[in-house]
């Protein structure tokens, strides 16, 4: 007890006793002890970026996740852009409000359908794209430190096989 209230479980502490109730349902722990370290690591990574390099930059993470999609792709419908960053099409919309305020992309709408819209990264879009990635990656590179090349690349195929089958089987997404 610690000011006569209970004391508070370590977060380290959590998904023991998380993994202990898990079983005792008789569900899968292993499934749960990996999904609850992506999610764990999935939350922190996002929180972390976006307050230390999205935010001072002057975007969200998915205004980022905008940016990086039409600097790789180059230019794009939005849907495509929702379907790429796997994010929905209101979401793209209100990034997009945002990023073509600050002049970080364009909008034009194509002349032959005047109802369908193309997206580019403005110049000072892309200036500002690479300063920032520039520090997340080094912020990557701090989070991937701890494991060799070889431990990254088996990492990156593991998630990559995850990530497909999660797409297929189970969330019935095909892109």
């Amino acid at each position: 007890m610690v000011n006569g209230r209970e004391a508070r479980l370590p977060a380290d502490d959590f998904e023991d006793a998380a993994a202990r109730l898990v079983s005792r349902e008789d569900l899968n722990v292993d499934t749960f002890k990996g999904m609850f370290q992506l999610f764990r690591l999935s939350t922190l990574m996002f929180n972390h970026l976006e307050s230390t390099v999205h935010k001072p930059a002057g975007w969200s993470l998915a205004g980022f996740r905008v940016m990086f999609i039409l600097w790789v792709a180059g230019d794009l419908e939005p849907r495509e852009i929702a379907r790429l960053a796997g994010l929905s099409r209101a979401a793209i919309s209100s990034a997009l409000n945002t990023l073509e305020r600050d002049g970080l992309v364009d909008r034009r709408r194509e002349s032959a359908d005047r109802r369908l819209v193309t997206v580019s990264l403005a110049p000072d879009g892309a200036q500002r794209l690479v300063a920032a990635y520039g520090e997340q990656n080094s912020k990557e590179a701090e989070v991937f430190a701890s494991l060799s090349a070889e431990e990254l690349t088996t990492l990156t195929e593991l998630m990559r096989r995850v990530s497909a089958e999660a797409r297929t089987a189970s969330l019935g997404e095909t892109g």
